[in-house]
């Protein structure tokens, strides 16, 4: 064979040709310090939500954040729709991005703390008390098909808490059912109140849930579930978040919550009895 020394050489530049991000993409260093900004702007906006509690004061804070990194929103919409082709790297940037907030804020390492055990939340107006991993794969085949939470209220939860399931969806698929999202909150008189979305895109998902007035809190749970597909498909979300907000002098109106008063439900629930809920309130949603 000859010149095999000039075929390695050639190898070697086509695999590094391939592995670089094109030039409309922001580049994994430079991605890494605006997930990290862009958390801590949102960190920001949670802890403060009293100053930026509406739209346009929000819109602010994070246009600001696209103006620093000289980037628009849009050039990082379509960043993110590369990545989601490409979610191993983009797995190993949002893991480093992880550390960093661990690092660099103590405000941060809360947000992000992967902590799996049920500890005393942290008091305060606006917390999150999301106890899991921030981040998960979704696989329509295997048991990673669903995350659910179940938590319980301790002395830091109050009647007329306001809560917000936060997540981002990196680049979902074609898909034959839509993943789907419940919450729910059950009062110590057995009243339950819930909200559910579907997932159809991808990109930031929030879902509200307000408790009840006047009774207390004794279960605040629920889940995100792919259901089973035509063919095998995977969906990765991250940046979860649970937030908590105390009001003590209104209670919100959150669209499409559903109450019912003294409902058995049944603690600690299966992922067998989940996955049938899961499929009743598809039939009930089409």
């Amino acid at each position: 064979m000859k010149n095999p020394i000039w075929i390695i050489w050639l190898i070697l530049c086509l695999s590094a040709c391939g592995s670089r991000t094109p030039d409309y993409v922001i580049n994994e260093k430079d991605m890494e310090d605006l997930l990290v900004d862009i958390h801590k702007s949102e960190a920001v906006i949670e802890s403060n939500y009293n100053i930026y509690n509406n739209n346009a004061d929000k819109k602010k804070i994070r246009e600001a954040v696209f103006l620093r990194h000289g980037v628009t929103r849009e050039q990082f919409d379509t960043t993110l729709v590369w990545y989601g082709h490409h979610i191993e790297i983009y797995m190993k940037i949002y893991d480093r991005v992880v550390e960093r907030l661990k690092a660099e804020n103590e405000e941060a390492k809360k947000l992000l703390a992967e902590e799996n055990s049920q500890t005393m939340s942290q008091p305060g107006d606006s917390v999150d008390v999301w106890k899991q991993r921030r981040s998960h794969i979704f696989d329509s085949r295997l048991s990673t098909n669903l995350l659910a939470f179940d938590i319980a209220p301790d002395e830091n939860f109050r009647t007329r808490d306001y809560f917000e399931l936060k997540f981002k969806v990196v680049m979902l698929p074609k898909l034959s059912v839509n993943p789907q999202v419940y919450m729910a909150v059950r009062h110590t008189d057995n009243g339950v109140a819930y909200n559910r979305i579907d997932i159809d895109k991808g990109g930031w998902f929030s879902l509200p849930l307000q408790s009840d007035s006047a009774t207390a809190l004794s279960r605040l749970y629920g889940y995100i579930v792919l259901p089973e597909q035509s063919v095998r498909e995977k969906v990765y979300i991250d940046s979860l978040m649970l937030i908590r907000k105390h009001y003590n002098d209104r209670i919100l109106d959150v669209d499409n919550q559903v109450y019912m008063p003294e409902q058995s439900v049944v603690s600690g629930e299966s992922k067998k009895a989940v996955a049938k809920r899961v499929t009743k309130l598809k039939k009930l949603g089409s």
